[in-house]
């Protein structure tokens, strides 16, 4: 899963374990019918900083095999698009509820890895494509990610989002 995917998943988990239905924007049935407001998490906007060789954090000691590997660290500057959709029942102010919800998850619900900087809604209206009441809204934030070598030194593995879980 690449850097951006990484961030709007740990987004919509991090949303949907706070009890707010999210679903990745665009993804196949994302705008099935809801019964409760939902936020679409997307990409409005992004820019990579640092390359992986540019980006070299140090080394770290796997403690069951003493292997050192070195580390290396890559930044992403996004702006994720969180809209809020909410049916047609639970009016506009449906949409405010969920607002509540998704400030709470961008002030202390999020991986380590994500660093919110600024968000930004606008006024709820009524969405003719969809047929809900829709509040956009907007998230900047930093996402970090780190890479290890191979054991062999040859390759970067995989860059994965700081402060999540991995198998």
């Amino acid at each position: 899963m690449n850097g951006l995917e990484q961030v709007k998943t740990a987004i919509a988990g991090a949303l949907e374990g706070s009890g707010l239905a999210a679903r990745i924007a665009f993804a196949p049935g994302w705008t099935k019918e809801y019964s409760g407001p939902v936020a679409a998490v997307g990409l409005r906007t992004g820019e990579s900083r640092g390359g992986a060789l540019g980006s070299y954090l140090g080394q770290r000691v796997d403690p069951e095999t003493q292997v050192s590997r070195e580390i290396y660290g890559m930044r992403l500057d996004l702006t994720l698009s969180l809209d809020v959709y909410c049916p047609p029942a639970l009016g506009a102010a449906g949409c405010d509820g969920a607002l509540e919800t998704l400030h709470r998850v961008v002030l202390g619900g999020l991986p380590s890895g994500l660093k919110p900087t600024e968000l930004k809604w606008e006024e709820s209206a009524w969405d003719e494509d969809t047929g809900m009441f829709l509040r956009k809204g907007s998230l900047c934030c930093e996402a970090f990610f780190t890479a290890s070598v191979s054991e062999d030194g040859a390759l970067i593995t995989d860059f994965i989002l700081k402060g999540t879980v991995t198998k």
